[in-house]
């Protein structure tokens, strides 16, 4: 076999994989690996974050960054304001990250929610989290 030929065969071999694999985490896109950043940061400083989701206005303090079930990367986080269409905040949310639009920090600073419980999240995997 050539060095083409071979090339092509793992190629072909490692999309058999990750076919094979459906709960494996999924690629984050260059999108995804910003608005993860900012997370991250905001976690890290207890920062309160402003995005849209599904076409509403959040404004919402982190508490956690992990993957769900299906392996897609995810924000749980305490909605303070704006608006939903399921219930009105405030309250916990679940935000996938490739739905999160316009993210960005506001003045001003959060204390973590005494009620977060890590454990009892729809979460399979916790990334990071706020410092208790």
């Amino acid at each position: 076999m050539n060095r083409r030929g071979f090339l092509w065969a793992a190629v072909a071999a490692g999309l058999a994989l990750v076919g094979r694999n459906p709960g494996r985490a999924q690629l984050l896109s260059d999108e995804e690996k910003t608005t993860a950043a900012v997370i991250r940061a905001a976690l890290r400083e207890h920062r309160i974050l402003e995005f849209h989701y599904r076409g509403h206005a959040r404004r919402a303090e982190p508490h956690a960054l992990g993957r769900v079930k299906d392996g897609r990367s995810a924000l749980l986080a305490w909605q303070a304001a704006g608006s939903s269409r399921s219930e009105p905040p405030p309250g916990w949310r679940t935000f996938l990250l490739s739905e999160i639009e316009n993210l960005g920090t506001v003045l001003g600073k959060f204390s973590p929610r005494p009620d977060y419980r890590p454990e009892k999240t729809r979460f399979k995997e916790i990334l990071a989290e706020v410092a208790l």
